[in-house]
């Protein structure tokens, strides 16, 4: 379990580090920058991946740095990584986390069918949490942009642990965009008080919500 909570910490790091602030506030909203920051702990502990004692644990871990580091680099090699790690490992947290990165690969891409696959893949393959809420996530914000607000909402469970200001954030912006802007505003202020440790994600979530009070 630990293990794959570091992973999918990692994942979610690199998976969203290269993006400019800007396109993180325009696409992505506050969130997704918390999902940044719960990242770190992830970073911190990735060389300990290593002492995984089985070979083919080895092998997936290696495989694993190998994509995050094409990523990193906006190397064209990480696709073929990734679809590696999860051909060869599916049952493991790395070819789970390889599954959340094609999804964003195909969305870069614009792939957004082949993008909601993979994340519906996650869903039906992992049982562990930070994964299923990093693919929730994902799919509420594509339906979001499709404009499919109902969608969107229905997959917004209150998730009871340190996700729950994302979910309540994309909540607001999901309410704000149906032009619900007192429910928004309210959507916002519970992820304020979900928001712990997080100054940063503060601030721009405290912009968000004074934005929609005022507009």
């Amino acid at each position: 379990m630990a293990e794959e909570n570091e992973i999918g910490g990692l994942h979610l790091a690199v998976d969203e580090e290269s993006e400019k602030a800007r396109e993180l506030w325009k696409k992505y909203g506050v969130g997704i920058v918390a999902g940044v920051v719960l990242g770190i702990g992830g970073v911190v502990g990735v060389h300990g991946w290593r002492d995984y004692v089985d070979d083919r644990g080895e092998s997936a871990s290696t495989l694993y740095e190998t994509m995050v580091a094409a990523v990193r680099s906006k190397d064209s090699g990480a696709r073929t990584a990734a679809e590696n790690l999860l051909a060869d490992y599916p049952s493991t947290p790395y070819g789970v986390g390889a599954a959340l990165m094609l999804a964003r690969l195909e969305l870069e891409g614009g792939n957004v069918g082949a993008a909601k696959a993979q994340l519906n893949w996650v869903l039906e393959n992992t049982t562990e949490a930070s994964f299923r809420h990093a693919a929730t996530l994902r799919l509420a914000r594509i339906a979001l942009d499709e404009g499919d607000h109902d969608s969107a909402r229905m997959l917004l469970e209150p998730s009871g642990d340190s996700f729950q200001s994302m979910y309540d954030e994309l909540r607001g912006d999901i309410l704000a965009h149906s032009g619900d802007r007192r429910a928004a505003q309210i959507a916002y202020d519970a992820a304020l008080v979900a928001l712990t440790g997080r100054s940063g994600v503060r601030d721009l979530l405290q912009v968000k919500r004074d934005r929609i009070a005022t507009d």
